[in-house]
């Protein structure tokens, strides 16, 4: 696959599985998680870190300007090392979405965009099984619902464009994980 790869769905759709599983077996692809570098910097006792911290306790989208920032610093490393990136949970707003494109476009990449479909009740579902297993700060209810409209509100317009530009492959995030991977496999034609 020698395209960058986006990885979008609802939370809990099972993104982050998905993803190290297809890096088991994509070398030339580098790995980002919006969330995890973002809960990375909120472990730290200072002004970033606890502006961020602030937002994701609240289930709300972090500034434009500090994930673009992250973003555009994962282009530039893959760039530079001549690898691809796979990025789990980016772009999620229109505005993310047009600065990721234009980013593509400047670098002279190409990328694909996997949308794992999982139904709100489901992913209600998955939550509550994961917030018993980790304890996660941002795994509340509230912060969880506010994350759903958010994904309804927001990033199912920013799906519909990758589709409109025939840039997004969308997958059954139901099934199981075996049965998404191999489904994933063939969307990226591995």
């Amino acid at each position: 696959m020698k395209k960058d790869i986006i990885l979008l769905g609802i939370q809990w759709c099972g993104k982050g599985t998905q993803a190290k599983l297809l890096c088991e077996i994509l070398s030339d692809h580098l790995y980002f998680e919006m969330g995890k570098t973002l809960r990375a910097l909120t472990s730290n006792n200072n002004l970033i870190g606890n502006y961020v911290k602030g937002i994701m306790e609240h289930g709300d989208m972090i500034d434009n300007y500090i994930t673009h920032y992250l973003v555009l610093t994962g282009l530039h490393i893959v760039k530079k090392n001549d690898k691809y990136i796979m990025i789990d949970g980016f772009p999620r707003l229109m505005e993310q979405a047009d600065f990721f494109i234009e980013k593509e476009a400047k670098l002279e990449r190409d990328f694909v965009v996997i949308q794992y479909v999982l139904s709100k009740e489901k992913a209600i579902e998955r939550l509550m099984s994961r917030a018993k297993l980790e304890s996660r700060d941002d795994d509340t209810l509230e912060a969880m619902n506010t994350r759903i409209a958010i994904f309804e509100n927001e990033t199912m317009p920013v799906l519909k464009h990758f589709e409109d530009m025939g840039k997004l492959v969308k997958i059954d995030a139901e099934w199981t994980v075996e049965e998404i991977f191999e489904a994933t496999k063939k969307a990226l034609e591995l």
